[in-house]
């Protein structure tokens, strides 16, 4: 084989690499996955947390219809993770604090929230025309205004490109139908504006959407009274 065919050769292989990488780097089909995001606060409201304990940055994991969101607060010493098991039918709420592991769950019922979401405010939506990429997205646009306060509107980008079925079902936001890149929350007395920085596509164990063995089981009552503790 003369140098210009191996040339040739290794350019096609080349090329073909690079497809590949690109199309599995650029999938937005895939059914499980990790998305990132960072959590900002308005200036204009002041939470009880200090600025240095606020929760900074969520993890989102989705495979098939599971769900799991992670918030990490406090630098890092407190993880709250609130978990919808639909193979289970269960809305499951974790907290580590240190080295104390609680868990709290309670079963999927239709038009009821988990109590992670309990004394969230009710939500109108706006549905714009307008549509927006975003991390490479193809994004509809919403306008969100929190029920108790008409003066405090907010955009929600979300995509149906990222292939999870009804992503905010038993939540606040379960008439968007699409994985949410842009939004935000009220928990716990925290104004979070919450913003995806990465999506990564691949396999998902469903080891985290699972109660871990180590966490001991609480009521309800007892996760408040540790969250309203941190404040």
């Amino acid at each position: 084989m003369n140098r210009y065919k191996v040339v040739l050769l290794v350019s096609l292989l080349l090329s073909l690499t690079l497809l590949s990488c690109n199309y599995l780097s650029n999938n937005k089909s895939y059914n499980e996955g990790v998305i990132d995001y960072t959590i900002t606060y308005d200036d204009s409201i002041a939470p009880n947390y200090a600025p240095s304990l606020r929760p900074q940055k969520m993890v989102v994991k989705y495979k098939d219809k599971n769900m799991l969101n992670r918030i990490e607060a406090f630098s890092g010493a407190v993880f709250f993770t609130f978990i919808q098991n639909y193979e289970e039918q269960q809305n499951i709420t974790l907290i580590k604090l240190l080295n104390k592991k609680l868990y709290y769950q309670e079963p999927m019922e239709l038009g009821e929230y988990p109590s992670a979401y309990s004394e969230m405010p009710k939500l109108t939506f706006e549905y714009l025309n307008d549509t927006e990429k975003f991390l490479g997205y193809e994004c509809n646009k919403v306008i969100a205004t929190f029920a108790d306060s008409t003066n405090q509107k907010f955009e929600i980008l979300y995509t149906k490109e990222i292939a999870v079925e009804n992503p905010n079902k038993n939540t606040p936001f379960e008439p968007i139908d699409g994985v949410m890149l842009k939004f935000r929350v009220k928990l716990y007395e925290l104004d979070m504006n919450i913003e995806a920085i990465s999506v990564t596509n691949g396999k998902v164990s469903m080891e985290d959407f699972v109660i871990p063995a180590e966490y001991e089981l609480v009521n309800k009552e007892t996760i408040y009274d540790v969250i309203y503790l941190l404040k």
